[in-house]
């Protein structure tokens, strides 16, 4: 019988769309997660993964036991979430968030858990899409309202929350003055790799900047943010986040019509939860 461990790392590969990316999210070794899956591939007398220059894929074998396993997963989490539920009196709330909203609310802790004695907060920041409704987390902050599932959403109600504006190091953008889409033109620009293509902020420079004016790509809002502290280069961010980094300095925006959103998202237990109901709006708050 497969161990149940070695299922895992062959679902967080999957999951996560690389062995490299599932050993960062899980806080292990790409070795380690190579070796426990060949150990399942020796089981199962076959292969699982295609691994090649273009990336991994999954072979027909691994395609047919990718929803078992999603189901295994699911499983365990709720495993898990029970087990440290039945031995702990105090209530445990994991929040799901990408890494950049993450950061931002790690520095206001104390004004999540305000109003919540008793309760234990955990952020769980990633790119990676947790199932809510299987119980994987508690609350997600998401920029698209869940389609389906036994979900509840609230738009997140802060008109600051999704303006952007083009921020630059003071170190060499303090004393610039660009007022203008030619001027912004004039500099080097940091953006999204092509594939994150389809973000808003993404569309909006190749339409206003244009492709040639961007000289570094990141995969990640969160290191177009550090690449920006750090180098003579301008890069469009969410102004709630480049407007609180002191080594940044706003050169132009808000950017008139981009905007997003964000939905705060949990399972719909169908009974009313005040103390979830108290971190949502401590949430909220955080924003205003």
């Amino acid at each position: 019988m497969a161990n149940w461990s070695d299922i895992h790392w062959f679902y967080a590969v999957i999951e996560h769309g690389s062995f490299s990316a599932a050993a960062r999210e899980l806080g292990t070794t790409q070795a380690t997660i190579s070796r426990r899956v060949k150990a399942l591939e020796a089981e199962l007398g076959s292969a699982l993964f295609i691994r090649g220059r273009e990336g991994t894929t999954l072979t027909p074998l691994g395609e047919a036991l990718r929803i078992p396993a999603m189901d295994m997963a699911k499983a365990g989490h709720s495993w898990d979430r029970a087990v440290i539920g039945a031995r702990s009196t105090r209530r445990q709330i994991i929040v799901t968030c990408g890494e950049l909203i993450g950061g931002y609310l790690s520095k206001y802790l104390g004004q999540l858990q305000k109003g919540l004695g008793g309760v234990d907060i955990e952020l769980r920041p990633t790119n990676a899409m947790v199932d809510i409704a299987s119980g994987e987390a508690d609350l997600a902050l998401r920029n698209k309202r869940p389609e389906a599932g036994q979900l509840k959403a609230r738009r997140l109600q802060s008109d600051k929350y999704g303006m952007f504006s083009v921020f630059g190091a003071k170190t060499y953008f303090s004393d610039k003055e660009i007022n203008t889409l030619d001027a912004l033109r004039g500099y080097a620009w940091i953006a999204h790799s092509r594939a994150n293509a389809q973000l808003q902020s993404a569309r909006w420079i190749t339409e206003n900047i244009g492709e040639e004016h961007i000289r570094f790509r990141m995969n990640s809002t969160a290191l177009v943010l550090d690449a920006t502290r750090h180098n003579e280069a301008l890069a469009l961010l969410p102004r709630f986040i480049g407007s609180q980094e002191q080594h940044l300095a706003e050169v132009f925006g808000p950017v008139d019509g981009l905007a997003f959103e964000m939905w705060i998202v949990r399972r719909d237990e169908g009974y009313p939860d005040p103390v979830m109901e108290r971190l949502i709006k401590n949430i909220e708050s955080v924003f205003v």
